[in-house]
């Protein structure tokens, strides 16, 4: 009900301001061999990193098997609204793991590879920066497989990874490196630190051969936690790197009664924030702080975000409390997601705002 509330709420304000729904403007969108957008000259990582600002994931929609199949789709619409709401930045998470041969040389599929290209073009055309990430990968994970998917084993598809990178980097090298950057792999799990330390040094080396220049995003093991920090190993002379964490604390609380996480349903009914909870949204940010310190590495927190199913003015405090505590610490953000049900602060159906929690995100003052 509240929800309900929320929606109305956002429409009526939208409405009294004439622009109940956003209209994708005519942008003209160019081949990338005639993009043009000017980079700033010796940015290094730290102020590439506070130039993300604040941002949004793009999620349910190229990370799912097949764009559609979660329900979310891409349109010029999203990204005219993620401007007009005051963002700077999309993280686009993609599976392209389910858009390749599986046999060598594993050839990306080109008509999937055009939804890239879109989301890239959209982006660009507005003035927003676009973080292009590789979002699941189950057979390389040792995860259960989905429906779609076929094994070929974990040693190939490692490989199988690499050359998919060496595909997108080949692909988007002619574009500005400072506002199309590249997440080598989201939440790395199931393996060892040392093992995923060694496919990342690789998938930098692929990379950097036609990218020598362009800012990228890597993550810790340990699903991209700040406990993954301590072992994440980085080349100390590629200073164009910017590390990431994801932040869902307290996950009782943000992943309460989640489908895809086992033994959330009890969670239903957690509220926040009490002292404790926020001491439990502060610690791995200090933590991030400190390791980036040592580590003269900048940080940014590439995910957070609470589930409808949380209670409505609680999501409201949770996300405001969160987007003030990392801005405090000097981090750039993306929140997840933009406009899914299940998180974003942009309802797809009506094509409006819930303006409570788009405040919390974009605050007015």
């Amino acid at each position: 009900m509240l929800r309900m509330v929320a929606r109305l709420a956002g429409s009526l304000m939208l409405m009294a301001l004439g622009i109940a729904s956003v209209q994708a403007q005519n942008f003209v969108l160019k081949p990338f061999s005639e993009v043009r957008v000017p980079e700033i000259a010796g940015l290094t990582a730290a102020e590439q990193s506070k130039a993300l600002g604040r941002g949004v994931n793009f999620g349910g929609t190229l990370e799912a098997p097949s764009e559609g199949a979660w329900g979310g789709r891409l349109s010029a619409e999203l990204f005219e609204a993620v401007r007009q709401g005051g963002f700077q930045t999309i993280r686009l998470p993609v599976r392209f793991s389910s858009h390749a041969a599986l046999s060598e040389p594993y050839k990306l599929d080109e008509a999937f590879m055009k939804r890239v290209d879109f989301a890239i073009n959209n982006a660009l055309s507005r003035g927003l920066t676009i973080i292009i990430d590789f979002h699941h990968y189950h057979e390389m994970d040792g995860d259960p497989l989905e429906a779609e998917e076929v094994a070929i084993g974990v040693e190939k598809s490692r490989e199988r990874f690499l050359a998919i990178w060496e595909q997108l980097a080949r692909r988007y090298q002619s574009l500005p490196n400072d506002r199309v950057l590249f997440e080598i792999y989201n939440e790395p799990h199931g393996k060892t630190e040392e093992v995923w330390n060694d496919l990342l040094a690789q998938a930098l080396a692929v990379i950097r051969k036609t990218n020598p220049h362009r800012f990228l995003i890597v993550d810790p093991a340990e699903w991209s936690t700040a406990w993954g920090l301590e072992k994440l190993a980085l080349p100390p002379d590629d200073r164009r790197l910017i590390v990431t964490i994801h932040n869902y604390a307290p996950f009782k609380f943000t992943m309460q009664g989640a489908s895809w996480i086992e033994g959330s349903r009890p969670w239903l009914g957690t509220s926040c924030c009490e002292k404790a909870q926020i001491e439990e949204i502060r610690t791995p940010l200090d933590m991030a702080v400190e390791w980036g310190k040592k580590n003269d590495r900048p940080i940014f927190v590439g995910e957070f975000g609470s589930n409808s199913l949380a209670y409505y003015p609680d999501r409201v405090t949770y996300t405001r409390i969160m987007r003030e505590e990392i801005e405090k610490r000097g981090m750039s953000w993306a929140y997840w997601d933009f406009a899914s049900h299940e998180f974003g602060p942009w309802d797809p159906t009506t094509k409006s705002w819930l303006p409570e929690l788009h405040e919390a995100l974009v605050p007015k003052t």
